[in-house]
């Protein structure tokens, strides 16, 4: 990587919707933004990639553990220049009753609510291409081997791994005593 290469939050969200993929038989998408963010926030603490990000995340501890608002931005700014899709849509599945009671405080299991999954577009498919030509290919394997390791695990053990990992995060969590027990 080029001492005057850019890798920014944004960055760090394609790769992760990119690494791993493949081909097109595989949807370079991540379900959820909890999801997303922990998966960037440990892109950037267990990997390389946290050694040449040129912006910082900027991760705090929140409701719900490690909390980034240029996570959110990133989206956005991805979603607005036609890099992303944002399913913003309703939802019922059995792992989001789970994030409906313990994220969201809803007790009614059938409720309805919004989660959003994330795509790469066509346009986002070669912005990738182009920025793992940019970056170390120990930084593209990594990403990969992190998104094939934690994107299909269940919301609550990722949560629960990033927990456990990062103590200094659960500091104002609403949800710690419910992931690690009471007591932790």
């Amino acid at each position: 990587m080029a001492d005057e290469t850019v890798f920014e939050v944004d960055d760090a969200v394609v790769l992760l919707l990119g690494a791993g993929s493949g081909g097109r038989e595989q949807k370079a998408q991540i379900k959820g933004i909890t999801r997303l963010e922990k998966l960037v926030f440990l892109l950037e603490r267990e990997t390389d990639a946290g050694k040449i990000l040129t912006e910082d995340p900027q991760f705090k501890a929140y409701n719900f553990g490690p909390f980034s608002q240029k996570v959110y931005q990133a989206v956005d700014k991805l979603v607005a220049a036609g890099l992303l899709t944002d399913s913003k849509r309703l939802s019922r599945s059995s792992e989001d009753s789970w994030e409906a009671a313990s994220l969201l405080g809803v007790d009614d299991v059938y409720t309805d609510f919004s989660t959003r999954d994330f795509e790469l577009t066509d346009v986002g498919r070669e912005y990738y291409g182009a920025l793992t030509e940019e970056l170390p290919n120990a930084v593209v394997r990594q990403a990969a081997e992190l998104r094939n390791r934690f994107s299909g695990w269940r919301l609550r053990d990722l949560v629960r791994y990033v927990y456990e990992r990062y103590d200094q995060f659960t500091e104002k969590s609403l949800i710690r005593d419910d992931i690690l027990g009471k007591g932790r």
